[in-house]
């Protein structure tokens, strides 16, 4: 991935990452976006001690599935390294709720298994792809993109 596409994706990254706290702020107004380079999660619900990551997957636009990372050049990464509770996937219309063992059982089971470098990309990647459908049914919500302002 060169610098001016790593540079772009995380600009976009932090901006969706900002527009989901500031949508949670107004029912929880302690949440916060975990600042700095940070595995764990993303966003913290402090009043309800719950943790989420953000991923944004525009590219699921152009198929009919969600790219779930979970190794990056054989280092664990993606599900397989978040501590959060919840994983908020925002796709070219909707941010899909979804917790993360929900999530992870849903990969294992029905996701088919890819490896490779993604477009753009120099590093070797391992991820699940899972099929939009079956993502959205086993999500706790769904939520139009410009509800929260994207």
């Amino acid at each position: 991935m060169s610098k001016e596409q790593f540079l772009k994706d995380l600009e976009t990254g932090e901006y969706t990452e900002n527009k989901i706290v500031d949508f949670i702020k107004i029912k929880y107004p302690k949440t916060y976006k975990y600042e700095g380079k940070f595995k764990d999660y993303d966003i913290k619900i402090p009043e309800k001690d719950i943790t989420i990551e953000v991923k944004t997957d525009i590219g699921s636009a152009e198929s009919s599935n969600y790219f779930i990372e979970f190794s990056c050049n054989e280092v664990d990464s993606g599900i397989n390294s978040t501590k959060a509770d919840y994983w908020i996937i925002c796709d070219e219309t909707d941010i899909i709720w979804i917790k993360t063992s929900m999530l992870k059982s849903v990969c294992t089971i029905e996701g088919v298994y890819w490896k490779g470098k993604p477009k753009g990309c120099n590093s070797i990647v391992e991820s699940y792809l899972v099929d939009k459908y079956i993502m959205r049914e086993n999500s706790e919500k769904i939520i139009r993109k410009e509800k929260y302002g994207l």
